[in-house]
């Protein structure tokens, strides 16, 4: 840290994280040595900012017949910027151009499993989650490409004649 002139009673502190508490103690010195750190001040919360850490290991795939199953790692609580923390999950069929969307609202979600009866078996789709909190949308992951659920095997194939 900064040493500061003993006249001085205020400092800045930067390069702290966004929406995470910190507490702030302060010691003397002189030419003699150094002092005992004060008592920790009140605790403090940075201000929010947007989210710039995306998800890690976006992938996916199994799951059930008609399922497209999406996973991801969750952003950890001192990387999400701020409250109100969730993620966007876009995916497409690949070669296609619209995205579909959908908010999945939990900081602690790791998964999204898009149903849908006329989901072809084993499809590849891009996909790629993204991440929001109080102060806006950040950005998404890399895309990647999952395959929808394989065919059912609900019922086992007859025997062989």
């Amino acid at each position: 840290p900064e040493v500061i002139d003993g006249r001085t009673f205020t400092a800045t502190v930067v390069g702290l994280n966004p929406w995470v508490e910190y507490e702030f103690r302060v010691v003397a010195a002189n030419l003699i040595g150094i002092g005992e750190p004060s008592s920790p001040s009140e605790k403090r919360r940075t201000e929010e900012a947007l989210p710039e850490v995306t998800p890690a290991n976006v992938s996916g795939g199994g799951g059930s017949k008609s399922e497209l199953v999406i996973t991801w790692e969750t952003v950890p609580e001192e990387l999400q910027n701020g409250g109100g923390f969730g993620y966007v999950v876009a995916f497409r069929p690949l070669g296609t151009v619209s995205w579909m969307q959908t908010v999945v609202a939990s900081p602690d979600a790791a998964r999204y499993v898009f149903r849908n009866e006329s989901l072809p078996p084993f499809s590849p789709y891009e996909v790629k989650v993204g991440v929001y909190n109080n102060k806006g949308e950040g950005s998404f992951s890399p895309v990647t490409v999952v395959y929808s659920a394989e065919e059912g095997r609900d019922e086992p194939s007859p025997p062989p004649l």
